[in-house]
């Protein structure tokens, strides 16, 4: 006689693929919670660990919130990635834009319609030397 088995959740399936994450430490891979400390933390508890990343395109970069754009990461490393990679990353593509949409515009502009360079160098003359 077979014993048919009660259905599980998503929830619960989620909980458990999150709880079989890996992490580097001191160069070996580790899972993020031991079998006892999983086993100690309700679902709630342990989904309350995690944020989730978007991690191919930014969210401020009208990155999706799709199945294909985000994955799992505990807070604190989510957090300093943010800090670090991201936030600088997108403030970077975005002055890289915004200097590339004035190139763009400056090139369109004919030659003899654009505004006359500034020089680099000083309007006054350089000191002259003594000669004594």
């Amino acid at each position: 006689m077979t014993r048919s088995r009660a259905h599980i959740s998503f929830k619960t399936k989620l909980v458990a693929a999150l709880c079989q994450m890996r992490h580097e430490v001191d160069g070996k891979w580790e899972l993020i919670l031991t079998h006892a400390e999983a086993k100690a933390l309700s679902e709630d508890q342990i989904l309350s660990l995690f944020h989730w990343e978007h991690g191919v395109v930014p969210h401020a970069e009208d990155g999706e919130d799709a199945h294909f754009n985000i994955e799992p990461m505990l807070i604190a490393p989510h957090r300093k990635k943010t800090a670090t990679v991201d936030v600088p990353g997108i403030a970077k593509r975005k002055r890289v834009a915004k200097a590339h949409a004035e190139h763009t515009r400056t090139m369109a502009t004919p030659r003899d319609e654009r505004p006359a360079k500034q020089s680099r160098w000083a309007r006054r003359p350089f000191q002259r030397r003594r000669t004594e």
